[in-house]
């Protein structure tokens, strides 16, 4: 056995032990056993996938045989890899994170195992060497999620949000079981391998069935607009690391079917392909940020800036297959490195900001924005924690979602490169990722200052203790924030082997120079080194501090009351609110956000001298309203319609039975004629 069998062979078995070790998650040491044991499998996981990723090269494995579907065919190619590396990460940080986060009980056994399960389908779906492991493995990923956001199924709320990701991933199910049948009917073959062999021989007009079938099918399960209204309603009732797990990883599995279709099955497409997929990505982002920036609950702020961060990747994906379907292979790959890289990126701060978020929950009873406040006091090592998150997410250098960013913008500026109205549309959607970065530092600094800055704003996040609380989970994805950005000159070495496996071609020469510091883009159109901007960024904060501390006096101190403009008594409730701070934007956007202001004044003064002034508003769902509300209404309008068939009469029904076999003797007859 190679050394990445092995290691994928431990992190699936390790993964089944936690799964039976999850049963005893009623005493404390079965609880923790359960969560270390996922963990050291998540660990095995991660090397496996780099391992892979830094060869170049897969690995391919034949398990028995099956009278219904021959021998199972399991393969890790480099590709995949990338996303093994992350589940293994993700992994890795949940099970250190569970321990102190989980109560002890069955509820916590379920939960433990149904996650768990969950590790195992993704390990599955990413090792799939044909269609049908490949769908068995989705399938039963769908199940496993489901049962994660059901954990606390007696709250308000949780029900309707856990059928709805299920509804919608079953709806994206059977789009991509159309696409793998279409391409299968026209291949002759349910392998992968033979699959990408045989593809180029389909017309062209079938593979663009495959690729429309594929991008909405797995678009569902990715959150792309307008198919992402289940991650607002889940991410928020779902356990923090369940919450972690959908939006770090779930999700990615999206992205990596899409990425699997168009790249390997597919072997590319024509133009339009991308402007397609760079357009909906493009989408996907604006709306994301959008909907975050006015959000009040972290959690729900969180999952909507998912959805944009799906879009910038999706968007870097649809650049990537404009530019080869225009013979630019090189510029095509150096944005599959981008895209690849801020999926690594996004599921490791995205995990970590949700594992925060429950902390926070934890300690204060609430997420709501508005109700916090101060924990910079009480949650020290939470905060720093969550603001190296935040500076990741953010996309503020010298952490890694600025490096990953960086490289999709300067794959973006290149679209000059190519035809006038292809080009306008790569400018288009860099402008439009340039806004949502833009929004994305406001939301961030809107969820970071309201939460950790300032006076707390009720007595619950007053009283809050960091005591007791998971640390450790969080705090080794922080230090993967960084070592992501420090290190991205190995980070992008290593995605370069990955996409010549993909796309034939190597970057190695244009993309490091100096050592391996500087990272320019393909075409020497501008340059910058992650680890020396890092190096500077430290010395400029460093040096104001040491010279701080070598020159203040020794004398005694005494500390008095700052000028505060001559405030009598300054309030938690004089300070702004994250409906204040996401006002403006509000304003401005009020075309899209269509929101319903309620105003309640203590009295019939139009000034409301006369005592306090409410001001709240309601956005309302546009999408949920105008286009899956018409939908339901019209299903069940045709539920209603044909109720009457099923009447419950059996000699009815025994009739239709007959009715249908005289259809089917008549139409084999007329076939034989």
């Amino acid at each position: 056995m190679t050394a990445t069998t092995l290691l994928l062979l431990g992190a699936a078995s390790l993964w089944a032990a936690a799964v039976v070790l999850a049963a005893f998650a009623s005493v404390r040491w079965g609880l923790a056993a359960s969560a270390l044991v996922s963990a050291v499998g998540g660990a095995l996981a991660a090397a496996g996938g780099i391992v892979v990723a830094i060869n170049g090269s897969g690995v391919a494995w034949v398990v028995g045989a099956s009278n219904i579907v021959g021998a199972v065919s399991l393969r890790l190619d480099p590709l995949a890899a990338v996303f093994v590396v992350l589940l293994g990460l993700v992994a890795l940080a949940i099970g250190l994170f569970a321990p102190r986060y989980h109560e002890l009980g069955r509820g916590s056994s379920f939960y433990l195992s149904s996650y768990n399960l969950a590790l195992l389908a993704s390990l599955g779906i990413l090792v799939a060497g044909n269609a049908t492991v490949f769908l068995a493995a989705w399938e039963s990923m769908t199940l496993f999620s489901y049962l994660l956001i059901l954990r606390h199924h007696r709250r308000v709320g949780v029900a309707k949000a856990a059928f709805l990701f299920l509804a919608l991933g079953e709806v994206g199910f059977v789009l991509i079981v159309a696409a793998f049948a279409v391409l299968a009917a026209k291949t002759g073959t349910l392998d992968f391998a033979a699959m990408a062999s045989r593809s180029h021989a389909v017309p062209l007009a079938w593979r663009g069935v495959v690729f429309v079938l594929a991008l909405i099918g797995f678009g569902f399960k990715a959150g792309l607009v307008p198919l992402h209204i289940w991650l607002p309603e889940a991410h928020p009732v779902a356990p923090a690391d369940g919450s972690g797990f959908l939006s770090g990883m779930i999700i990615k599995l999206g992205v990596y079917g899409i990425m699997l279709f168009v790249f390997e099955l597919l072997g590319g497409g024509p133009v339009w392909w991308g402007v397609l997929t760079t357009c909906i990505g493009a989408l996907t982002a604006v709306i994301g940020v959008l909907y975050a920036v006015i959000e009040r609950d972290f959690k729900r702020l969180l999952a909507y800036h998912s959805i944009e961060n799906i879009g910038i990747i999706v968007t870097a994906t649809g650049a990537a297959m404009i530019f080869a379907a225009d013979g630019q292979n090189a510029l095509g790959a150096f944005l599959l490195i981008a895209a690849l890289y801020h999926v690594i990126n996004h599921g490791t701060y995205k995990t970590l900001l949700f594992m925060e978020a429950g902390v926070i929950e934890h300690v204060t009873g609430t997420r709501d924005l508005d109700l916090l406040g101060g924990l910079i006091h009480r949650l020290k090592v939470s905060t720093v924690i969550s603001l190296i998150g935040t500076l990741g997410i953010a996309g503020l250098p010298p952490l890694n979602g600025f490096v990953s960013e960086w490289l999709v913008f300067q794959g973006l500026f290149q679209g000059f490169r190519i035809e006038p109205l292809v080009g306008v549309v790569m400018v288009i959607a860099g402008a439009a990722l340039a806004l949502s970065g833009g929004l994305a530092i406001m939301a961030f600094a809107h969820a970071f200052g309201i939460a950790f800055l300032g006076m707390p704003r009720s007595q619950d996040a007053a009283d809050a203790r960091e005591q007791g609380q998971p640390i450790l989970g969080p705090a080794v994805l922080a230090a993967a924030c960084i070592a992501l950005s420090i290190g991205a000159p190995a980070v992008v070495l290593t995605l370069d082997h990955v996409t010549k496996s993909v796309t034939g071609v190597e970057l190695q020469p244009n993309l490091l120079i100096a050592n391996l510091a500087i990272i320019p883009a393909y075409t020497g159109f501008s340059s910058f080194s992650p680890t020396y901007l890092a190096a500077f960024l430290f010395c400029v904060v460093a040096v104001p501090l040491l010279i701080y501390f070598l020159s203040r006096p020794r004398a005694n101190t005494r500390i008095v009351p700052v000028w505060d403009g001559g405030i009598l008594a300054f309030k938690a409730r004089m300070q702004y609110s994250g409906t204040a701070f996401a006002n403006p934007v509000r304003v401005t956007f009020d075309q899209l956000y269509r929101p319903r202001v309620h105003v309640e004044r203590a009295s019939d003064d139009p000034a409301g001298r006369a005592g306090p002034v409410h001001y709240r508003f309601r956005v309302l769902p546009l999408f949920q309203l105008y286009l899956y509300r018409p939908i339901v209404r019209a299903v069940d309008w045709l539920a209603e319609t044909i109720r009457p068939i099923q009447s419950g009469d059996v000699n009815l029904y025994l009739l239709y039975i007959f009715l249908v076999v005289v259809a089917a003797y008549l139409i084999h007859m007329i076939d034989t004629f």
